[in-house]
């Protein structure tokens, strides 16, 4: 074990480099901007007058602290008088400027030599010790440390790495959110125990150790819609995500810069590490019932030992195995199968610890990029005694024998697990599960679980004791669902802690960042949006909707079926118009429904989204449509005049009102009708109960565009399939599926041109969705909130909620 060579008994930490020079402003650092990492903590020390730039314009927070430079920000912190009577090292002679400093602070015991006598002043001060000295400022005792160690947590990238390292009791206390005392490392989100520690991460130390995580206390978000369920194996809504993020956590983290690192787990299954498993030529296992399958693909998944349920119960494998056979259950409402639906086998390893084989679907693309991503955890004991009222005992290994159609369509219904009974036996319970309490209380794990919901207003939180990161750090929250006109009016008396998912929308962002008494009390956070805004165009009728629509089934709607009436209705649209009126030039047109400037974006499709009457009008004559008198075209006696179902917030409504006036002047009729998020989300949407809808999807993850759910056959919603999936247009290709499938190829350069192609030969010519803008988002935080942390628009901005505290 390495000998612990840092400070003692530390209470506080100066980040100075050199003595002499004035504290400064970190605002005038002119390599600290507002954007860095650590200029909130830079500043306000740097106000303090506790740290010190390396000259009046240079704080250098990336430069490494060294240990003649840490005994010299101590002995400036206390204040104590410089010792040059005795020299307390050998290798620290007089005539070192730093002599008397290093002298005081071994005097005052706040340093500490190594035992060859030496105090290596030159020596970088390295993370683990950076730890350490903060830990041991705020008074942590070794008896705690000890406990730490049995069970290490890095939450990092890297975690796997320092698995024995001498510190790891002192790392996985740092990262706790009851401390926060050492950040991770950008970027990759690195524990980086070994390495040199930064200025700018010792500014952060020093400000954790300065003004201590606080505890206690109620947090009041506001945000704009409700969501239906808490149901997450049966939604997929944003609002929902928000909120999900207090109660539930996943088995791998993964944050706005792109970092993936084991949540839950205890690692993330790699190619490297030996937990993913990619077979070049298929291997063939034999299941329980002699069913010969090919498998291409192996994953080890497996949980950090002790983990709790909010009710206390421990998590095991069985829930693993039993969120998969929740999701494969015969019509359970899923958003979507994927990968799911071709696992062959799972094997218990341990009681945490699950062997994945997986099966292709579609031979012709046998891999799965996402299966990394885990398995569905769900509470097996909960589910058995609130509906299945019985217990059933999952054997070592558990064999899926899945049954796809001819067009790899999941056929639930004949599909069976080995043993039988582990699948029947939810089967016959799905309505039961679908409309148990789990819809609004849902007990997982997380930093807080919740205690009520009230609909239409509000939900209330408490801390969940068993967290294995320890319970949420406020003894209440409060999420409530505010509209625009009424989350602003809170806003503006400085109600809310944060306001966050569309309740500031353009127009108030511009207001209140004008606002200079709201700018004392919030921050407010404009982040680049992975939501784009646009209407989904029903190429069915949906008053003779198909039961059971697959390629070759004809579509149904009598004006929205023909190619060249959708591409009419894009070209029709003046998208720079939308923006500039409505969100004052904020908002960047949409093109695709991928990323711009990301590997998987076909920039070429942008010339096929631009407003121009003049083709719209030929396409709609050449689809058979005349211009009746009152200047509408009309097919017979059939006008062309559709209806429009959007949210009913004020900006959705504005839009489809300026697409209404854009429509006409080309000679379409446009009718509205606003819903509540509930009804749009839950009913109207996944029935295929409208013509053209107007709302957002987001990438749930900056690295893969993702979104075969959206446009493959075999996910829309139907009779035939219980309303499954989210290819809510009905667009079905047998080609473009083709295309999708290799969205999961683990070849890049395939999955890479398989988007390419599948943009500009099928997704811009059908538009089975009308892309308009990409949206802005915009939240607004407290000033005296810590902890908050969103660069790019995620999945839930509530991502990080367990280090959350108010200051």
């Amino acid at each position: 074990m390495k000998k612990i060579a840092v400070g003692l008994l530390v209470v506080m930490l100066v980040a100075s480099s050199f003595v002499g020079f004035s504290p400064v402003n970190a605002a005038n650092f002119s390599d600290v901007p507002k954007t860095h990492q650590y200029y909130k903590y830079i500043t306000k020390l740097a106000d303090a007058g506790i740290v010190k730039g390396r000259s009046a314009t240079q704080y250098a927070p990336n430069a490494t602290l060294n240990r003649a430079e840490l005994a010299t920000l101590l002995v400036n912190l206390k204040k104590l008088p410089l010792e040059t009577s005795k020299q307390y090292f050998k290798d620290v002679p007089k005539g070192t400027w730093y002599y008397g400093y290093v002298n005081a602070a071994a005097k005052a015991g706040l340093v500490a030599g190594y035992g060859d006598g030496t105090y290596r002043p030159n020596n970088p001060v390295t993370r683990a010790e950076l730890a350490v000295v903060g830990l041991r400022g705020l008074g942590v005792t070794q008896a705690t440390i000890d406990q730490y160690a049995k069970n290490p947590i890095y939450l990092s990238s890297d975690e796997s790495k320092y698995t024995n390292y001498w510190a790891k009791g002192w790392l996985t206390a740092a990262i706790m959110p009851r401390y926060q005392v050492l950040s991770w490392r950008q970027p990759g989100r690195l524990i980086a125990a070994d390495k040199a520690a930064t200025r700018g991460e010792a500014a952060y130390t020093i400000y954790k150790m300065k003004w201590p995580v606080k505890k206690g206390g109620q947090l009041y978000i506001i945000q704009s819609e409700e969501p239906a369920t808490l149901f997450n194996a049966l939604d997929s809504m944003a609002a929902m995500n928000q909120i999900l993020a207090l109660v539930q956590d996943a088995e791998q983290g993964s944050d706005w810069r792109g970092n993936w690192w084991p949540q839950l787990g205890r690692w993330v299954p790699t190619t490297e590490n030996g937990k993913q498993v990619i077979y070049e030529k298929p291997q063939t296992i034999t299941l329980q019932d002699g069913t010969k399958v090919p498998i291409y693909m192996r994953y080890d998944f497996s949980l950090r030992p002790g983990l709790k349920w909010s009710d206390g119960q421990p998590i095991t494998a069985d829930d693993f195995i039993f969120g998969t056979l929740l999701y494969l259950a015969k019509d359970m409402p899923v958003p979507g199968l994927d990968p799911y639906d071709s696992v062959a086998r799972i094997e218990k390893l341990d009681n945490y610890t699950i062997r994945v084989y997986f099966t292709a679907v579609d031979k012709n693309n046998p891999y799965n990029v996402y299966a990394k991503y885990g398995l569905p955890l769900y509470p097996k004991h909960w589910f058995e005694k609130n509906v299945l009222k019985t217990t059933v005992t999952y054997p070592k290994t558990v064999d899926f024998v899945l049954k796809h159609d001819a067009k790899m369509q999941y056929q639930s219904d004949v599909s069976y697990t080995l043993p039988r009974n582990l699948k029947e036996v939810i089967d016959k319970n799905v309505e039961a599960i679908v409309n148990s309490s789990y819809n609004t209380k849902p007990m997982h794990t997380g930093p807080y679980k919740i205690t009520n919901w009230v609909q239409k207003g509000y939900m209330e939180f408490a801390p969940d004791p068993n967290y294995f990161l320890g319970p949420g750090l406020f003894d209440k929250v409060i999420i409530a669902f505010r509209s625009v006109e009424s989350g602003l009016a809170e806003l503006l008396r400085g109600q809310p802690d944060l306001a966050i998912m569309g309740v500031i929308n353009t127009q108030n962002a511009k207001t209140l960042a004008a606002n200079s008494s709201f700018l004392k009390q919030y921050k407010l956070n404009s982040v680049t949006s992975v939501f784009w805004q646009h209407f989904t165009v029903n190429f069915d009728d949906p008053k003779n909707l198909p039961k059971d629509p697959k390629p070759g089934v004809a579509y149904t709607h009598p004006f929205l079926s023909d190619n060249r009436v959708r591409q009419a209705l894009s070209y029709a649209m003046n998208r720079q118009d939308i923006s500039n009126r409505i969100y004052y030039g904020m908002r960047p047109l949409c093109y695709n429904f991928v990323l711009p400037g990301t590997p998987y974006d076909e920039p070429s499709v942008k010339n096929v989204f631009t407003y121009d009457p003049a083709k719209a009008n030929t396409l709609l004559q050449q689809a058979g449509f005349k211009k009746g008198s009152d200047g509408i075209y009309a097919k017979g006696n059939n006008k062309l005049s559709l209806l429009a179902n959007m949210g009913n917030s004020t900006d959705p409504i504005r839009v489809v009102q300026l697409v209404q006036q854009q429509y006409k002047q080309v000679g379409i009729n446009l009718n509205m009708q606003a819903l509540d998020a509930g009804p749009l989300f839950n009913t109207v949407l996944p029935h295929r109960q409208f013509e053209i809808a107007l709302f957002s999807w987001g990438q749930s993850s900056i690295l893969e565009p993702g979104g075969n759910t959206l446009y493959q056959s075999s996910y829309i919603p139907s009779e035939a399939n219980g309303y499954q999936g989210q290819n809510y247009s009905g667009f079905r290709n047998a080609q473009a599926d083709a295309l999708i499938a290799k969205w999961n190829s683990f070849n890049t350069s395939e999955r890479t041109k398989a988007y390419k192609d599948f943009t500009k030969n099928y997704w811009s010519v059908y538009m089975p969705e009308i892309p308009i803008l990409w949206t802005d988002q915009h939240d607004a935080v407290k000033q005296n909130i810590e902890g908050y942390d969103l660069g790019l628009d995620v999945a839930a901005h509530t991502w990080n909620i367990a280090w959350w505290y108010r200051e």
